[in-house]
C-alpha cells in the first residue's frame, strides 16, 4: 500500500508509462531502429503514481513520513475505541487511520458498519 502526501490517499498505486502507443507501433512500422530505442525508454521510464490525484510524489503506507501523517489525522483519543477490520487494533472514535497497519476506515455514517472493540 503506498501514500500520498498531496492528497492523503491511501491505497494501491497505478503504473504509468509515457509516451504513446501509437507513436511506438508507427516507429516499428516504418523505422525498426528508432521503433526499438523508443519501446526501451517508453519501458524503463514506467513509474507509480497515485491512484485518486495522479502526484508521481508517493511513499510507503509504512514508512515514517506516513505515519506521522495518519498520527496528525487521527484525533485524540477517546473511551470509545473500534476494531479495525484488518488488523484488529482499536481505532478510538473519530479515528480516520489504523495506527498499527495504516489502513483506511470510513466511519459508519460513511455507509461501512465497523466492529466494536
Amino acid at each position: 500500500m503506498k501514500y500520498c502526501p498531496d492528497c492523503g490517499f491511501v491505497g494501491e498505486s497505478k503504473s504509468d508509462t509515457p509516451g504513446k502507443t501509437s507513436t511506438e507501433v508507427l516507429l516499428w512500422l516504418f523505422l525498426v531502429v528508432p521503433g526499438v530505442v523508443y519501446s526501451l525508454w517508453r519501458r524503463m521510464a514506467r513509474y507509480q503514481e497515485c491512484a485518486q490525484c495522479g502526484s508521481r510524489y508517493i511513499v510507503a503506507a509504512d514508512s515514517a513520513m506516513a505515519r506521522m501523517a495518519f498520527r496528525k489525522r487521527s484525533p485524540a483519543l477517546s473511551l470509545k475505541p473500534w476494531a479495525c477490520l484488518a488488523c484488529g487494533d482499536p481505532i478510538f472514535s473519530g479515528g480516520i487511520f489504523c495506527r498499527k497497519c495504516a489502513t483506511q476506515v470510513a466511519r459508519a455514517d460513511h455507509g461501512i458498519v465497523l466492529l466494536r472493540a
